[in-house]
């Protein structure tokens, strides 16, 4: 088998095992960190459309924020797939060591990343290439399509969690009088928290 085939078939088997692996976790959640590359505050449109996409298609993923300056054992973390993008280089490695030394390790990790991996990452997909994300969503929207893989977002339980993740998503979140957020490039849904921190500290 020549190098290219090698290469696509293993490119095929990755692309099958993380769609697999995506679908039937259990409370699949993407954390995005605070990097211009991937991240939560990226003012890239293709990356913004991409990482949407993804949380509309995988049923019940839920959408968390690792900011640089919170405590990581202030943080909870999906204790079925957690999918990290964004995350700087040195707040990516203590992520992934707080992770190792939970008790709740065994929950699955992926790390979205542009061809800078921590060495010892188990699980990484590199997406340098925005194609290369597009075709790991063609393939989950295949998947659903076909029917071959029941997600974890349609079982009784994980209806019961898109139930809650919509109720909470309701509730009227409290107004802020003091936000110097407006100012920076912050999502609307990360604007109340991070206004929080900030009305902590304000003297």
């Amino acid at each position: 088998m020549e190098r290219d085939e090698s290469e696509k078939q293993q490119t095929s088997e990755e692309m099958a095992f993380l769609v697999r692996e995506i679908l039937t976790r259990a409370r699949p959640t993407l954390y995005l960190g605070s990097s211009p590359r991937w991240g939560w505050n990226d003012t890239d449109p293709v990356r913004q459309r991409l990482l949407s996409k993804l949380r509309e298609i995988v049923p019940g993923m839920n959408l968390g924020h690792v900011p640089d300056w919170k405590p990581l054992d202030s943080l909870t973390f999906s204790s079925g797939i957690s999918i990290l993008a964004g995350l700087p280089a040195s707040r990516l490695e203590a992520v992934l060591a707080h992770l190792d030394a939970e008790r709740s390790h065994e929950g699955f990790v992926l790390v979205l990343h542009d061809n800078c991996a921590p060495a010892h990452l188990r699980h990484g997909f590199d997406i340098g290439d925005p194609s290369r994300l597009e075709r790991l969503l063609d393939h989950l929207e295949k998947v659903l399509r076909e029917g071959s893989v029941t997600p974890w977002g349609h079982t009784p339980e994980g209806r019961l969690h898109i139930e809650q993740l919509e109720k909470s998503g309701s509730e009227k979140r409290p107004d802020w009088s003091w936000d110097e957020t407006r100012s920076v490039n912050i999502p609307e849904e990360f604007r109340h928290e991070l206004a929080a921190g900030l009305d902590e500290h304000a003297e």
